[in-house]
Order: structure tokens, then sequence, then C-alpha cells
């Protein structure tokens, strides 16, 4: 219901919505090895494709790998959203 009411607004960003509904659908190995163990495999493929999907998501990759124990605390809790 709020994604037809954004959409009928054009307020609704479509390529981010398909990303993160489907995730990285490409059969290309990622660029580089994952770099901590609690992060999946396909997370981290999410990650490289996320980075500069959008002009809002660019820099998120280098985020993670700067600040990797904030983002391990972040993911450990509960209820990060």
């Amino acid at each position: 219901m709020v994604t037809m009411i954004m959409d009928g607004n054009d307020e609704l960003n479509r390529i981010e919505l398909d990303f993160f509904l489907k995730g990285n659908t490409s059969l290309a190995e990622v660029e580089a090895k994952k770099p901590y163990p609690w992060l999946g495999d396909n997370a981290w493929k999410d990650i490289q494709k996320l980075d500069g999907l959008q002009e809002v998501w660019t820099g998120f990759q280098d985020n993670l790998l700067k600040n990797g124990q904030d983002w391990k605390s972040w993911y450990d809790l509960e209820s990060p959203e």
C-alpha cells in the first residue's frame, strides 16, 4: 500500500526498491573477498552492488571496511532496525 502511494506521488525510487526486493542478482563473482566472517557471502555481494547503486549509497562499502567493529555491534543487535 505504501509503495503504491509513493508511486502515485512520484516518490518511489524504483531502482532501490528493486534492489532491496531482489538483492544482487548478478551471476558475476564478487570483486573482493568478504572482509569479516560474520558477514554472509550474499550480504557481501549485495554490499558491493549497493555501493554506488545510487549516489546516496556511494561510500557504503568503504564505511563498512573502516568501521567494521561498529557495524558488527549493530549487526548483533536483537532489533537493529
